[in-house]
């Protein structure tokens, strides 16, 4: 994981992904959030979403030819 994208989540996603990459498992997850640990997986999942789309590139709309598509010239 790239910990700068990491560092942009909030903390509890950020918190819940390092220590499950740590090999913790969703009682000691749950216990170091404060959180139900029926909440640990869907927690991963969303930060692991969001992860995901910050450490996705921006895509070049430039050559955008669908009108409201992009901020670049339609063409």
């Amino acid at each position: 994981m790239d910990e700068r994208n990491l560092d942009a989540l909030p903390r509890a996603y950020r918190i819940g992904l390092r220590m499950r990459a740590l090999g913790a498992d969703d009682e000691l997850i749950a216990d170091c959030l404060d959180i139900d640990p029926d909440a640990v997986v869907t927690l991963l999942e969303i930060g692991q979403r969001k992860f995901e789309r910050i450490a996705r590139p921006v895509a070049d709309n430039s050559q955008c030819t669908e009108p409201g598509a992009g901020a670049g010239t339609i063409r």
